[in-house]
């Protein structure tokens, strides 16, 4: 026996002792022996799995028994798909058997399509469940799953807007809000000031920033050449990020083109863009605010406090971009998400002090799209590696139009020009 511990310590090379205890050097390999044996033991086993579902040091055990039980014996494989399908407990503990689930399917090199299918649909009802509360990065690792296995809220026949009545566009009623910031608020900046009433007629927005798909969508039919190629990589349904802002006008151009002819464009967006005069356009930084806080003047979308749970921001820990629609539990009065967090948003408004102007003199000075190339456009929206104070609804921020960035995407809105609204004027570029 003591030969054999000399040779373990000394020339074994896979183990190693530590408080009078062998260990693997390489956690692989414990990884791999663990899952072998879990797999052998089969229904045996999953008192042993089940408390460690959101332990992130067993994932990969959890993923390496599914291997193996689908290569020794497929039909234990699927019972053990469906027994992580179905934990009882709190959200957290649904979400992760279910995540597991998800990820564990995508092992394999061809999963069933059908199989495929199902585990995205649950998937997402439990994460779009009112009634699970995972936190923020669990959250962000289960958008990243459903994304691989194939997100069911998007169409693709319809270049990858989200499968809803009005193709994920959310009506903004016409009326007042208050805009920027009160003298009283110590997280604002003076760029925030004075708060003001501004009135908006009718509009829509975009329930979601443009998604990598989307985008590319765009790309492959008009053969726009992006300004950062990087800006067509990523998982689908992650927020476009590294365009700049001709990027964003190009695709709301082509998209107006595209709803005007399909023959499936939905009421009432057919007849507003079809005899109308609307056009699929980036937001104002008017629109876009009296869309992310309503009328009661709330500092964030869903309330007046921050939660890294409601929004991916630094307090949330990912360090990077979520899928879209991750944090429902963060949407605003109208049901618009990600308006926080996860991306900066381009906007058509130019750098201006406040107050905002009339939508009269907006439209001609203020939201100029033909303004020169050196022009500073207005951010909105935080990000994913910005702190609380940004991602407030009145926060803004300047920047080149021709930049582009890690953390700078759009989502498109659905406006009348001036002449249709009866004022008189047309959008310059329009």
């Amino acid at each position: 026996m003591a030969q054999f511990l000399e040779a373990v310590r000394y020339r074994g090379g896979l183990l190693e002792e530590r408080a009078e205890l062998f260990q693997f050097v390489h956690l692989t390999f414990q990884e791999f022996l663990t899952a072998r044996w879990l797999a052998k033991q089969r229904q045996e086993a999953w008192p042993h799995l089940q408390p460690h579902l959101t332990d992130a040091w067993w994932r990969e055990v959890f993923l390496l028994t599914y291997g193996f039980a689908q290569m020794d014996h497929p039909p234990f494989a699927r019972e053990y798909l469906e027994w992580l399908s179905t934990q009882t407990g709190d959200g957290a503990h649904r979400l992760a058997g279910l995540e597991l689930a998800g990820a564990a399917l995508l092992e394999l090199e061809r999963p069933d399509p059908e199989v495929r299918r199902h585990q995205a649909e649950r998937l997402l009802r439990a994460l779009r469940d009112p009634d699970v509360h995972p936190s923020g990065s669990q959250r962000i690792r289960t958008g990243d799953t459903l994304a691989r296995l194939g997100d069911p809220r998007f169409r693709d026949d319809a270049w990858y807007l989200p499968d809803e009545p009005l193709l994920g566009f959310v009506e903004i009623p016409a009326g007042a809000f208050w805009m920027g910031s009160t003298q009283r608020d110590r997280m604002a900046d003076d760029d925030e000031k004075p708060r003001h009433r501004v009135t908006l007629p009718r509009y829509y927005i975009a329930r979601y920033p443009v998604t990598v798909t989307q985008f590319r969508a765009f790309v492959e039919a008009s053969g726009h050449r992006p300004a950062d190629a990087q800006s067509l990589e990523g998982l689908p349904t992650h927020p476009v990020v590294y365009v700049d802002w001709y990027d964003a006008v190009a695709y709301c151009d082509w998209l107006t083109a595209r709803l005007r002819t399909w023959e499936h464009t939905p009421e009432p967006l057919v007849v507003l863009l079809r005899h109308g005069d609307w056009h699929v356009i980036l937001p104002s930084e008017a629109e876009w605010e009296k869309a992310a806080r309503g009328k009661d003047s709330r500092v964030y979308p869903w309330g007046n406090d921050p939660d890294p749970d409601r929004a991916n921001y630094d307090d949330t820990g990912a360090d990077t971009t979520n899928a879209v629609g991750c944090f429902p539990g963060g949407a605003s009065p109208y049901g618009v998400e990600e308006l926080s967090g996860n991306i900066l948003e381009s906007t058509r408004s130019l750098w201006g002090e406040y107050p905002y102007p009339s939508e009269r003199i907006a439209w001609s000075k203020r939201e100029d799209l033909q303004a020169l190339k050196e022009e500073v456009r207005v951010l909105r929206g935080g990000a994913f590696w910005l702190d609380r104070q940004s991602m407030r609804c009145a926060s803004r921020l300047g920047y080149d139009a021709r930049g582009v960035d890690l953390d700078v995407g759009f989502r498109v809105a659905l406006a009348g020009s001036p002449m249709s609204l009866g004022s008189g004027l047309c959008p310059s570029g329009l």
